[in-house]
């Protein structure tokens, strides 16, 4: 720049970025425009004999420049794109710009509009030019006119319903243009017919379906149930409208459901659950929700929409089943898979406030006597009467379960004393002293009985546990029965425990 001012003898300016100094701190750097004024000094003879350069930092020009330009390229990407019509005018309203949108709408193209001046979208009837003189007037005054109602002409004669918006474009307070903004609207009364049809048609389907519908808000108040409310639960939908939507959930269920209602708020997607609800008369009923989101403008939830169907026919026969696979069939005591699960729990309870829990193993002495000569049905009979003494004696938060044959386990969970076990063990023992009695046949049976104990946080698993207590067993049945053994640690260990697991893997030929 410098040599072409000297060899031209002409002032160049140019524009450059450099490095200045931070003022925050010195040690930094920040990135600067300057725009540089070289102007040449020349003799007599025209010959450059001086360079006269002043630099100026023009960085706060720049970016006003290079946000003027990002603002009118989104202006002109917008202009260009909306699907709406838009156009700009002069003062006295004849057209400078339009876009695509205007032009597919109306039927004008830019170029047609630009080289004719007389064209115009306005019918003829008096009261539209009237109104758009008014408009024009407005504008003048600096007013933005918004939502105004208007019918336009097409090109090919047709009238269209606009909603129309203007701004007038202001240059030291006087206005030297505008903008409008048109909507068509025309289609609008067909397609509110069409919404009317449409929701004649779901209120039909909601008002007679089968499924409990209903609609809640942000805060799980209920803003709509279904008629099928009154045939199902026995209460009439205006009964639930602004009661909170966990109202007759059953009290087990509140959390899970409270749980399932904030997932849907909070994640914007459906999701289904099956839980317990009451009807009028406190009867429980299950049901499986499918819960959906309802947007607003903005994308946010603002009401969901819950559909629940009555499953309780299923669920009862799903519980049925699970229930005959946790029970044993021919006492209906727990099987010896559930009664794993409740030692696992009262092992881990005990394990967390430090309580003590019993376990005791039992079975019947000289059972097999019984199916040898009474047969089997009579042996099933004994199981059954066996099985019921023990209930008899335990109390709801003790666990009795048939393990198989005439062996049986009975949990004794948070014992407060261990006598507790010593006790039971009596009772049990004294309740089968009354005979037996089927079909005419007196029978005199007796129990073994073996007891052990967990304390909290003992160095022993729920086998070992287990397998103590059958050691016990063992030594009440070596002792001559009828009776009941706590373990101890004591003797030949080894070999007492292979001889008591040899015998339940074979059938004992004394019992």
């Amino acid at each position: 720049m410098y040599e072409e001012a000297s060899n031209t003898g002409k002032v160049v300016v140019y524009e450059e970025t450099i490095e200045f100094p931070s003022s925050d701190d010195r040690s930094k750097t920040r990135l600067g425009w300057v725009e540089s004024k070289v102007t040449p000094v020349l003799n007599e003879q025209g010959n450059c004999e001086y360079i006269i350069s002043v630099t100026r930092e023009i960085t706060d020009r720049k970016n006003r420049e290079k946000e003027l330009n990002r603002i009118k390229e989104q202006f002109e990407l917008i202009f260009q794109n909306v699907a709406d019509p838009v156009f700009t005018f002069d003062e006295e309203g004849n057209y400078q710009h339009v876009n695509p949108g205007f032009s597919k709408l109306f039927g004008w193209s830019k170029e047609e509009l630009a080289n004719n001046p007389s064209i115009s979208i306005l019918p003829d009837e008096k009261k539209e030019r009237d109104k758009f003189s008014e408009i024009l007037t407005r504008l003048k005054k600096g007013e933005i006119i918004e939502n105004d109602f208007a019918e336009r002409q097409t090109r090919n004669g047709g009238t269209i319903r606009v909603i129309a918006s203007y701004t007038p474009i202001l240059e030291d307070g006087k206005m030297s243009g505008g903008i409008a903004v048109y909507k068509n609207i025309s289609n609008v009364e067909e397609l509110q017919e069409q919404l009317q049809e449409s929701e004649d048609r779901y209120r039909i389907i909601v008002e007679n379906s089968n499924d409990l519908i209903r609609v809640t808000d942000r805060k799980g108040e209920i803003v709509y149930a279904s008629p099928s409310h009154e045939r199902i639960l026995g209460l009439s939908p205006e009964f639930f409208e602004g009661k909170p939507f966990l109202s007759f959930v059953h009290q087990e269920d509140m959390h899970k459901v409270s749980d399932f209602f904030a997932r849907i708020l909070e994640t914007g997607t459906s999701d289904e659950m099956e839980y317990r609800r009451l009807d009028k008369h406190g009867r429980i009923i299950w049901v499986h929700s499918k819960g959906g989101p309802i947007r607003n403008a903005k994308g946010e939830v603002e009401k969901i929409v819950f559909v629940s169907r009555d499953v309780s026919e299923r669920k009862q026969k799903e519980i049925d089943l699970e229930t005959q696979a946790l029970h044993d069939e021919l006492t209906g005591l727990p099987n010896r898979t559930l009664f794993s699960r409740y030692l696992d729990s009262a092992m881990n309870d005990a394990d967390r406030t430090g309580g003590v829990i019993g376990l005791l193993i039992l079975d019947c002495d000289n059972f097999k006597c019984v199916n040898d000569v009474h047969g089997h049905d009579t042996g099933d009979d004994v199981i059954r009467e066996f099985a019921r003494r023990i209930a008899d004696v335990i109390n709801g938060e003790q666990i009795a379960s048939r393990m198989g044959g005439d062996e049986f386990q009975l949990l004794l969970p948070a014992l407060m004393d261990r006598d507790k076990a010593k006790i039971i063990s009596e009772k049990i023992i004294a309740s089968m002293e009354e005979p037996f009695v089927f079909q005419g046949v007196s029978l005199h049976l007796t129990t073994s009985i073996g007891i052990s104990f967990y304390t909290a946080n003992e160095q022993k698993t729920k086998e070992e546990f287990v397998k103590e207590a059958d050691l016990a067993l063992y030594q009440s049945k070596n002792q001559g029965k009828n009776k009941y053994t706590t373990y101890q640690l004591q003797g030949d260990t080894k070999q007492a425990d292979k001889r008591s697991w040899l015998k339940r893997l074979f059938k004992r030929e004394d019992d």
